[in-house]
């Protein structure tokens, strides 16, 4: 699935360059997380996950790179970044282990 999701809040499809692609992915290896190995959910843009799944804020420097999710925090389901509204809980963006 190619990176989607909602920008501020609006319906629509969140562009990366290859370039942002990588460097999100490598700042959220780094942060080291603990990753969901078995989730209960569909991993796609518009799923609500369970509220008892632990989010984690995004790094300053992937906000620096898509300022329209300061909002948002993540979670890693296997290898991928899924980025999630923590006001409702819905999957705003999946990126996908390149």
């Amino acid at each position: 699935m190619a990176a989607g999701g909602r920008a501020g809040g609006a319906k629509g499809t969140a562009s990366l360059t290859s370039e942002q692609r990588t460097r999100i992915t490598t700042v959220i290896k780094e942060a080291k997380v603990r990753p969901v190995e078995s989730p209960s959910f569909a991993i796609r843009v518009g799923v609500r996950i369970p509220r008892e799944v632990r989010l984690y804020p995004l790094p300053r420097e992937v906000v620096e790179l898509r300022p329209a999710w300061r909002r948002y925090e993540y979670i890693v389901v296997r290898d991928d970044i899924i980025v999630i509204d923590p006001a409702t809980f819905e999957i705003v963006a999946v990126l996908p282990e390149a």
